[in-house]
């Protein structure tokens, strides 16, 4: 009974929030046409604006799912159902990084793709796409667990502004890593320690703050 009421939930939000999935996918999909067509002013604007899409939903995702959820009284009614504080928790993260993936995936493997296939960028810059795509995935975490864990509109605003101002900061210092940007002119993709080191910090942030998020929400008593 309770794995199936927490089940729902899940399929509550991705019915609920279906249209900011398909948004945002769109908008990918239509940057990617344009760096479809070539040349090097399309390529730039093109993938600045997959960027801008998986930033937009990012932020999007956690306050419709989450914190409007709190501001329009529903978190009483979902917590009279038979589901726990833990369950409660799983579903929602599970949920909103499951709606998140969706579009991220579809962007990420297009992106890909894309240089592969097309090369309007040197194949070099495959391990870079890969890191600046998965900037917005690290935002959406730290968003998404502020928003739950600190249980107000404030909170996850100031997760936003923080998160959506440093992006510049993360760019500029892979940018400024000596040697990499070498690497990415090349003809071939070269996954070199640095690079993967600097995965290997993204995934573990996200992994980090979710579970961190799930440790901290699960352990409150009442949070109606």
């Amino acid at each position: 009974m309770t794995r199936s009421v927490t089940w729902d939930l899940v399929k509550k939000d991705w019915w609920l929030y279906r249209l900011h999935i398909v948004i945002s996918t769109a908008a990918g999909v239509a940057a990617l046409g344009l760096c479809f067509r070539g040349g090097e002013v399309a390529g730039v604007i093109g993938g600045v604006w997959i960027f801008t899409a998986l930033v937009i939903v990012a932020c999007m995702l956690p306050v419709s799912a989450i914190v409007n959820e709190r501001k329009k009284q529903h978190l009483p009614f979902v917590m009279s159902l038979p589901v726990s504080v833990r369950e409660y928790t799983a579903a929602k993260l599970v949920s909103s990084v499951g709606m998140f993936l969706m579009p991220w995936l579809v962007l990420v493997v297009a992106t890909v793709a894309l240089i592969e296939v097309r090369g309007f960028l040197p194949k070099g810059s495959i391990p870079f796409a890969v890191i600046v795509l998965l900037l917005p995935f690290v935002g959406f975490c730290l968003i998404t667990g502020s928003a739950l864990v600190g249980e107000s509109e404030g909170w996850t605003i100031a997760a936003t502004v923080a998160c959506n101002s440093s992006y510049w900061l993360a760019w500029f210092l892979i940018a400024r890593t000596p040697g990499l940007m070498n690497l990415a002119k090349g003809h071939t993709a070269v996954w070199n320690g640095q690079l993967l080191w600097i995965v290997a910090a993204e995934l573990g942030v996200i992994a980090g703050t979710l579970a961190l998020t799930f440790f901290l929400q699960s352990r409150k008593r009442d949070f109606v």
